[in-house]
């Protein structure tokens, strides 16, 4: 079976940041390939006042960005559902149309500490294992305390990667966008053209 791992994000836009991730939990813990799937209606962003751009263009941008490695795809599945995305609705989905792989959830460690909040969160960590991406400067042992007790509440199988700190951002892109700087070397090249021809982002 192919071990596949799966990043969802709103992706508004994609940098080089969430490529470094996949590529590193590639390599770290010995996945096939990397799906990428970029949120439908996120509620959580929505209530935050962020404005995200239609899924068919952020879906368009992980696509030029990822277009280079063939270890990476990227799936449509939760913008083409109506509604508010909800990540175990996305697992679930994969194991019924991919009864064929297995599959990682690869979120940031500071999520251990809210998913038992998310949706159906038991029927996340029954879909599949997490990966969670740690820096260097974290508390260890208090994320060693909370994977222990999401392990005993809701088996979850929990693992950690290491993952060094990048300070790049998405917000930080749409604000230098909107100021006018220069955006290269933060984005893919192909990402940046885009952004470039389509005008994202200036009216911020």
């Amino acid at each position: 079976m192919s071990r596949i791992g799966i990043m969802g994000g709103t992706f508004n836009p994609i940098h080089i940041g969430h490529l470094m991730l996949a590529e590193q939990a590639l390599e770290s813990t010995h996945l096939d390939q990397v799906w990428m799937i970029p949120t439908g209606c996120s509620y959580l962003k929505t209530k935050e006042g962020i404005t995200i751009l239609p899924g068919t263009e952020r879906y368009d941008m992980v696509q030029r960005a990822i277009a280079d490695n063939d270890r990476f795809r990227c799936l449509d599945i939760e913008i083409k559902r109506p509604g508010d995305s909800y990540s175990y609705e996305t697992m679930e989905q994969l194991h019924r149309e991919y009864p064929e792989h297995l599959f990682y959830f690869i979120c940031g460690a500071d999520c251990l500490f809210t998913m038992e909040h998310w949706k159906c969160a038991d029927r996340l960590f029954a879909a599949c294992e997490i990966i969670a991406a740690v820096r260097g400067d974290a508390d260890m042992k208090g994320m060693q305390e909370k994977i222990s007790q999401l392990e005993e509440h809701f088996s979850a199988k929990i693992q950690l990667l290491s993952f060094r700190r990048i300070e790049i951002s998405s917000s930080e892109i749409r604000a230098r966008r909107s100021e006018g700087l220069s955006v290269r070397y933060l984005v893919p090249e192909a990402v940046r053209e885009y952004m470039e021809e389509k005008g994202l982002y200036l009216d911020e």
